[in-house]
């Protein structure tokens, strides 16, 4: 993962060693997965860690599943999305 020169990208911090960057944490730290009110909460606690931000790279490569792929994109944009704005406004 830390390979390419590229490791930084994904550390916390800057002196980490890059063994360090392993799949497993990269995906415990920088991966928003779950039901629709888990992702809603993991979004809206990532936005009081860093402030405001522009955009989220929504990343679903479910190819065994093509229609569990699509179902969670739905979820995302008319459940997720929806209560992460309405949150924000509050």
């Amino acid at each position: 993962m830390g390979g390419g020169g590229r490791g930084n990208l994904f550390k916390s911090d800057p002196a980490m060693d890059d063994a360090l960057i392993t799949p497993e944490y990269v995906t415990q730290r920088l991966v928003l997965a779950g039901t629709v009110n888990s992702v809603v909460d993991q979004i809206l606690a990532f936005r009081e860690k860093v402030g405001d931000f522009g955009n989220l790279l929504y990343a679903c490569h479910d190819w065994m599943d093509p229609a569990l792929g699509k179902r969670s994109m739905e979820l995302f944009a008319t459940e997720v999305m929806p209560r992460v704005n309405a949150a924000l406004r509050r």
